[in-house]
């Protein structure tokens, strides 16, 4: 009959004894060497802990507990004992048992994995665990409650299924999480850099470079690539490829977002080992997140998800948010009911910000109410149609569970970003950025959503480095697309920024019975030259068809100009002040289909004779 050998450890801590110690199921810890029968065991592997470090005691709390605590906190649990901890290598037991290994003495980086045995009760094979979702895998917190929940008759959190090749098969696995683990600092090295060279040469392109970065992460995935050089590599390759291409189309730009969310939702659902074993994806190997998506993906997503929103408008806003929330926040896909408060956030603002409101505070206030709502309703939602997670559990036993695990974030919080002086540095360097970005020039509806994303996010998730590095960077690609219209213009980032100026001059929003204009407009420019040479210049015939300008005015991304004099009859306003008040007041008047709140309003500080000359030239027939 087959054999396997169970590695073992040397045991030191403490164990639970007493009367009551017989009434418990026991987890034995063995010595390398034990040998027991394959077929009636099944094997995984297990986190001993949650946090960069863990100790051999800390492990054997958890054991004991069924519970888990960030080393950050202190490491031990400290609730019911559900299991008793037994050194050496039994007599095979007749009822349920588990065999473990543990860390080595000291305290240990929470960077390995150990192995666990269930014994009997017709377990054979390969562990598995709904709290991991990945084969082979299983928490050091399950362990107890499924030798409780067998000896009760009851479902156990960890199963088994069969396996031709356990120790090979788990082999592996640990050998692809110390890989993804070492390679994950670099790749996000990688991610940044070529986002900045997005931001500086396709600024279109650069604000859809993390859902690009996170598509090539679940590619390389799929294709189990491991070595460093060619995972770095590919990232680089794989997020401009797809960055740009995704970006070719201002209009299509909301429809790849779209896409790119329900192919992730998809991923997420059917085949979470994927996600998992990612450089981008959830870190399994930490045991902080087995599956799902987490604040750095969380963070990167949204840019891509602010600018579709941005570019479709009002109309397609709440469907787009109602995607977003079930690829992130649904327990079958995400999981992160942090991520439903932060995305509720960003979409609630960039709603008002569209619609051309001010954020005052009785404005942000409702908002905020409305994000409260909107993610009580959807994680209800989500357990009445049998999803579970960490925030279902916390909002269903109540005010005290969820203010609870909000002061427990806020606590690893402080310790992440403290806990080295080159973390704080980072820290306030990128907060400094941020602050700069959302006093200094104009007023952008997506930065401002992604500001408030980002506070929410501070105060909702445990990875403020993650959060406010990435975010900088996010809010940085989203100033660059507001300054040029979410395309890469040929000529500089003030020549586009002029260009989302003209944009609004054919935009109308305001409704009223049209009147007749005079055939012709007061006035005449016999000199149109400064005015044509202030347009071609400032880059307008990039997104705008202007026949006056010629060929330097062939772009389809706004409005044609050509049709100002209907604008402005649609308006009620004659040509001239129609021109005029759109340049210096943008959100006056938006024709339907253009959002308001993208324009900067910093265009009214142009040149008198400037700003006339680019008027005239645009409402003189002979300009």
């Amino acid at each position: 009959m087959r054999r396997i050998v169970a590695t073992g450890i040397v045991a030191a801590g403490f164990l639970g004894a007493g009367a009551t110690a017989q009434a418990r199921p026991t987890i034995y810890v063995v010595e390398a060497g034990s040998s027991i029968d394959a077929d009636r065991l099944a094997l995984g592997l297990y986190v001993p802990g949650a946090g960069g470090t863990v100790s051999r005691a800390a492990t054997i709390a958890s054991l004991r507990r069924g519970e888990v605590e960030n080393a950050a906190l202190g490491g031990r649990p400290s609730g019911k004992i559900l299991a008793d901890v037994a050194f050496g290598m039994p007599e095979l037991p007749a009822g349920p048992a588990a065999l473990v290994t543990l860390p080595p003495p000291g305290t240990q980086p929470n960077t390995k994995r150990y192995l666990v045995a269930i014994i009997g009760a017709g377990y054979h094979g390969i562990l598995t665990s709904d709290s991991t979702r990945i084969r082979g895998l299983v928490a050091v917190a399950d362990i107890a409650p499924t030798l409780v929940a067998l000896e009760a008759g009851r479902s156990p959190p960890i199963q088994s299924k069969p396996d031709a090749d356990v120790q090979e098969n788990l082999r592996q696995l640990d050998t692809r999480l110390t890989r993804v683990h070492h390679d994950r600092g670099w790749v996000t090295v990688v991610v940044v850099f070529t986002t900045l060279l997005l931001v500086a040469l396709a600024p279109g392109a650069a604000v859809l470079a993390g859902a690009a970065a996170i598509t090539a992460s679940l590619l390389l995935s799929s294709a189990g690539a491991t070595r460093l050089s060619v995972v770095l590599g590919a990232i680089a390759v794989l997020t401009a490829v797809l960055a740009v291409g995704g970006s070719l189309r201002r209009r299509f730009v909301p429809l790849v977002v779209a896409g790119f969310l329900a192919a992730l939702t998809v991923v997420l659902a059917v085949d979470p080992e994927l996600n998992s074993l990612a450089v981008l994806g959830a870190r399994p190997d930490g045991g902080g997140r087995f599956y799902g998506i987490g604040n750095q993906v969380e963070t990167l997503l949204l840019p891509p998800v602010l600018v579709a929103g941005a570019i479709a408008g009002t109309r397609w806003l709440v469907p787009l948010a109602a995607l977003a929330l079930a690829t992130i926040g649904w327990s079958k896909t995400g999981a992160d009911g942090g991520g439903v408060l932060v995305f509720a956030a960003a979409l609630g603002v960039l709603g008002l910000r569209l619609r051309g409101l001010a954020l005052t505070p009785r404005r942000l206030a409702v908002v905020a109410v409305a994000v409260i709502v909107v993610a009580l309703a959807f994680v209800g939602l989500d357990a009445a149609l049998g999803g579970s997670s960490h925030v279902t559990r916390a909002v269903g036993t109540g005010p005290d569970s969820l203010l609870g695990d909000i002061g427990h974030r806020l606590h690893l919080s402080w310790a992440s970003a403290t806990d080295h002086w080159y973390r704080i540095v980072i820290f306030l360097g990128c907060l400094a950025v941020l602050v700069l970005m959302g006093t200094i020039g104009p007023r952008r509806a997506t930065v401002d959503a992604m500001l408030a994303g980002l506070v929410v996010s501070l105060l909702v998730n445990d990875t403020p480095v993650d959060v406010i590095g990435l975010g900088a960077l996010g809010c940085l690609a989203l100033v660059r697309w507001e300054s040029v219209d979410s395309r890469a213009m040929r000529r500089g980032a003030m020549t586009a920024a002029f260009a989302l100026a003209v944009l609004a001059l054919a935009g109308c929003g305001k409704e009223g019975v049209a009147k007749p204009l005079a055939d012709t407009v007061v006035g005449t420019v016999q000199v149109a030259a400064p005015g044509k040479a202030i347009f071609v210049a400032q880059g307008c015939g990039s997104c705008h068809m202007f026949k006056l300008a010629g060929p330097d005015a062939q772009g389809n991304i706004g409005p044609d100009l050509d049709k100002l004099a209907t604008y402005a009859k649609t308006a009620n306003k004659p040509l001239p002040q129609f021109v005029h008040d759109s340049i210096v007041n943008p959100d006056k008047y938006v024709e339907k289909g253009y959002p308001k709140g993208v324009m900067p309003k910093s265009y009214a500080d142009l040149p008198t004779a400037d700003l006339q000359a680019l008027v005239d030239f645009l409402t003189k027939p002979q300009g």
